[in-house]
């Protein structure tokens, strides 16, 4: 399903060219674990929204090892079964379950040890309805790391969605310093 950006009037990036997210370069410039490693822990259940094809998706799986859980969200059906392959593929399959979510409400998701949003709050049509379902799905004194494109999210926008997940429950926690970003990690109180 398309769905208008709230901002830029553009549509959800297609799983077709998600391929431009998914490289080597991006790894070198955004490395999942300066990002987030020091909050995944080996056992962790943790959650993937807008996993897309899984750039981070299959760095989260390896950082929470066998006993842990990665769930990665997305609405294109497409887009998962690439993940799907890929998980497979690098012998993943059993910490990482994909959810296939609804346009306008992502649902309601397992409990989460840490939640990832990289660069994907500004598509959903309802940031309410979004961090509202965040804050139900993380375990107190856990933390959501929100981040967003400096290049195509207004400083704007990105309060916006700030003061949206702080509405729905959670707390500033730190401002990471991520290239090319607006980064935020959030803390459910």
């Amino acid at each position: 399903m398309n769905y208008a950006y709230r901002e830029q009037g553009s549509h959800v990036m297609s799983w077709r060219t998600q391929w431009t997210l998914d490289n080597p370069v991006r790894g070198m410039l955004q490395s999942p674990q300066k990002m987030f490693g020091h909050l995944v822990e080996p056992g962790m259940t943790v959650i993937d929204t807008g996993c897309g094809t899984g750039f981070f998706t299959m760095a989260l799986a390896r950082m929470v090892g066998e006993s842990g859980k990665v769930i990665a969200v997305d609405l294109q059906a497409e887009a998962l079964v690439k993940l799907e392959k890929k998980v497979e593929n690098a012998g993943l399959h059993r910490r990482v379950e994909t959810w296939k979510c609804d346009a306008e409400d992502i649902g309601v998701l397992p409990k989460a040890d840490f939640v990832l949003s990289a660069y994907m709050a500004h598509e959903v049509p309802d940031i309410n309805i979004y961090f509202h379902r965040m804050a139900q799905c993380v375990k107190r004194n856990s933390r959501m790391l929100l981040v967003e494109p400096k290049f195509h999210v207004s400083p704007n926008s990105y309060r916006e969605e700030v003061a949206a997940a702080i509405k729905a429950g959670f707390e500033l926690d730190s401002l990471p310093s991520i290239f090319f970003s607006h980064a935020v990690i959030l803390r459910r109180g």
